[in-house]
Protein backbone atom coordinates (compact mmCIF):
# COMPACT_ATOMS: atom_id res chain seq x y z
CA UNK A 1 0.00 0.00 0.00
CA UNK A 2 2.80 2.53 0.79
CA UNK A 3 4.87 1.08 -2.36
CA UNK A 4 1.58 2.71 -3.97
CA UNK A 5 0.98 5.84 -2.52
CA UNK A 6 4.62 6.64 -3.57
CA UNK A 7 4.62 4.95 -7.19
CA UNK A 8 1.41 7.59 -7.64
CA UNK A 9 3.46 10.31 -6.14
CA UNK A 10 6.65 10.01 -8.13
CA UNK A 11 4.17 9.51 -11.44
CA UNK A 12 2.36 12.60 -10.41
CA UNK A 13 6.31 14.27 -10.71
CA UNK A 14 7.17 13.06 -13.64
CA UNK A 15 3.66 14.08 -15.42
CA UNK A 16 4.03 17.67 -14.17
CA UNK A 17 7.90 17.76 -15.06
CA UNK A 18 6.97 16.87 -18.69
CA UNK A 19 4.13 19.01 -18.84
CA UNK A 20 6.49 21.85 -17.45
CA UNK A 21 9.22 21.17 -20.00
CA UNK A 22 7.39 20.15 -22.74
CA UNK A 23 4.19 22.71 -22.08
CA UNK A 24 0.88 21.73 -21.42
CA UNK A 25 -0.87 24.46 -23.82
CA UNK A 26 -0.55 28.10 -24.48
CA UNK A 27 -0.86 31.04 -22.17
CA UNK A 28 -4.07 33.19 -22.11
CA UNK A 29 -2.07 36.13 -20.79
CA UNK A 30 0.86 37.64 -22.12
CA UNK A 31 3.95 37.21 -19.45
CA UNK A 32 5.82 40.00 -17.62
CA UNK A 33 8.77 41.57 -19.71
CA UNK A 34 11.78 40.53 -17.06
CA UNK A 35 13.23 44.05 -15.50
CA UNK A 36 15.59 45.04 -13.21
CA UNK A 37 14.41 47.75 -10.93
CA UNK A 38 16.84 50.33 -9.08
CA UNK A 39 13.59 50.34 -6.62
CA UNK A 40 12.36 47.71 -4.20
CA UNK A 41 8.84 46.94 -6.40
CA UNK A 42 6.63 47.42 -9.07
CA UNK A 43 4.29 49.91 -7.11
CA UNK A 44 4.23 53.71 -7.30
CA UNK A 45 2.88 56.00 -4.48
CA UNK A 46 1.71 59.30 -5.20
CA UNK A 47 -0.61 62.57 -4.77
CA UNK A 48 -2.89 63.99 -6.82
CA UNK A 49 -5.06 67.00 -7.51
CA UNK A 50 -7.14 67.86 -4.47
CA UNK A 51 -8.46 67.34 -0.88
CA UNK A 52 -4.71 65.68 0.03
CA UNK A 53 -5.93 62.27 -2.37
CA UNK A 54 -3.14 59.66 -2.20
CA UNK A 55 -2.66 56.14 -3.61
CA UNK A 56 -0.34 53.75 -4.47
CA UNK A 57 -0.38 52.13 -7.91
CA UNK A 58 0.95 48.73 -9.55
CA UNK A 59 2.94 48.72 -13.05
CA UNK A 60 3.12 46.19 -15.08
CA UNK A 61 4.58 45.86 -18.70
CA UNK A 62 4.48 43.53 -21.45
CA UNK A 63 5.41 43.23 -25.43
CA UNK A 64 2.23 42.93 -27.41
CA UNK A 65 2.45 40.18 -29.67
CA UNK A 66 3.67 41.28 -33.04
CA UNK A 67 4.50 45.17 -32.06
CA UNK A 68 8.32 45.42 -32.21
CA UNK A 69 9.27 48.24 -30.03
CA UNK A 70 6.16 48.91 -28.06
CA UNK A 71 5.45 48.09 -24.21
CA UNK A 72 2.07 48.10 -22.90
CA UNK A 73 1.96 49.45 -19.64
CA UNK A 74 -1.17 48.50 -17.19
CA UNK A 75 -1.48 50.48 -13.93
CA UNK A 76 -3.59 48.95 -11.76
CA UNK A 77 -4.92 51.19 -8.38
CA UNK A 78 -4.44 49.78 -5.39
CA UNK A 79 -7.17 52.27 -4.07
CA UNK A 80 -7.19 55.92 -3.62
CA UNK A 81 -8.42 58.29 -1.03
CA UNK A 82 -8.54 61.44 0.19
CA UNK A 83 -9.79 63.93 3.25
CA UNK A 84 -12.61 66.15 4.01
CA UNK A 85 -16.14 67.38 1.88
CA UNK A 86 -14.14 67.92 -1.58
CA UNK A 87 -13.05 64.21 -1.56
CA UNK A 88 -16.70 63.49 -0.79
CA UNK A 89 -18.23 65.14 -3.52
CA UNK A 90 -15.37 64.38 -6.61
CA UNK A 91 -13.81 60.69 -5.45
CA UNK A 92 -11.46 60.90 -7.73
CA UNK A 93 -8.08 61.09 -7.82
CA UNK A 94 -5.96 62.79 -11.13
CA UNK A 95 -2.68 63.07 -11.88
CA UNK A 96 -0.02 62.93 -14.63
CA UNK A 97 2.13 59.53 -15.49
CA UNK A 98 5.70 60.70 -17.38
CA UNK A 99 7.04 57.42 -19.08
CA UNK A 100 10.70 57.66 -19.58
CA UNK A 101 12.68 55.75 -22.08
CA UNK A 102 16.18 55.29 -23.25
CA UNK A 103 16.60 52.75 -25.91
CA UNK A 104 18.69 52.52 -28.98
CA UNK A 105 18.73 56.28 -30.58
CA UNK A 106 15.80 57.31 -28.72
CA UNK A 107 17.29 59.41 -25.37
CA UNK A 108 14.96 60.45 -22.79
CA UNK A 109 11.60 60.27 -25.03
CA UNK A 110 9.24 61.04 -22.48
CA UNK A 111 5.25 60.21 -22.93
CA UNK A 112 2.92 62.06 -20.53
CA UNK A 113 -0.77 61.05 -20.13
CA UNK A 114 -3.65 61.84 -17.31
CA UNK A 115 -4.51 59.08 -15.13
CA UNK A 116 -7.52 59.12 -12.58
CA UNK A 117 -8.19 56.67 -9.95
CA UNK A 118 -11.23 56.05 -7.32
CA UNK A 119 -11.73 54.66 -4.21
CA UNK A 120 -11.92 51.24 -5.87
CA UNK A 121 -9.05 48.65 -6.13
CA UNK A 122 -8.33 47.06 -9.38
CA UNK A 123 -8.88 49.86 -11.68
CA UNK A 124 -6.80 49.94 -14.81
CA UNK A 125 -4.96 52.21 -17.54
CA UNK A 126 -3.45 50.86 -20.48
CA UNK A 127 -1.20 52.76 -22.73
CA UNK A 128 0.92 51.36 -25.37
CA UNK A 129 4.15 53.28 -25.34
CA UNK A 130 7.00 53.05 -27.98
CA UNK A 131 10.19 52.78 -26.76
CA UNK A 132 12.10 50.84 -29.48
CA UNK A 133 14.11 47.69 -29.28
CA UNK A 134 16.97 46.32 -27.26
CA UNK A 135 18.33 47.32 -24.06
CA UNK A 136 15.97 49.71 -22.26
CA UNK A 137 15.76 52.37 -19.35
CA UNK A 138 12.23 53.01 -18.62
CA UNK A 139 11.23 56.01 -15.48
CA UNK A 140 7.88 55.68 -14.30
CA UNK A 141 7.21 59.09 -12.45
CA UNK A 142 3.98 61.05 -11.75
CA UNK A 143 3.14 64.59 -12.05
CA UNK A 144 0.35 67.35 -10.71
CA UNK A 145 -1.92 67.39 -13.17
CA UNK A 146 -3.67 71.00 -12.68
CA UNK A 147 -0.67 73.54 -13.29
CA UNK A 148 1.64 73.53 -16.39
CA UNK A 149 4.70 73.37 -14.43
CA UNK A 150 5.88 69.85 -14.33
CA UNK A 151 5.77 69.66 -10.60
CA UNK A 152 6.29 66.30 -8.87
CA UNK A 153 4.06 64.04 -6.91
CA UNK A 154 6.17 61.28 -6.01
CA UNK A 155 8.58 59.01 -6.36
CA UNK A 156 8.28 56.48 -9.70
CA UNK A 157 10.36 53.71 -10.36
CA UNK A 158 13.17 53.26 -12.64
CA UNK A 159 14.03 50.25 -14.27
CA UNK A 160 16.41 47.96 -17.05
CA UNK A 161 14.24 45.72 -19.72
CA UNK A 162 15.06 43.96 -22.97
CA UNK A 163 12.22 45.27 -25.83
CA UNK A 164 12.20 42.86 -28.41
Amino acid sequence: MMFNRKLSALAVVVVMGAMTWLGAGTASAEPQLPRLTTAFTDNVGTLGDHDSCRGAFNVGMVTPKGKRGIVRFTLTSFGFTGDGAGWRRDPRCRFLVNISSTSGKAYARQTFFKVSFGSRKGEKVVRDIHTGSGLALLTIATFASITKARVPQGYGNTMYTVIP
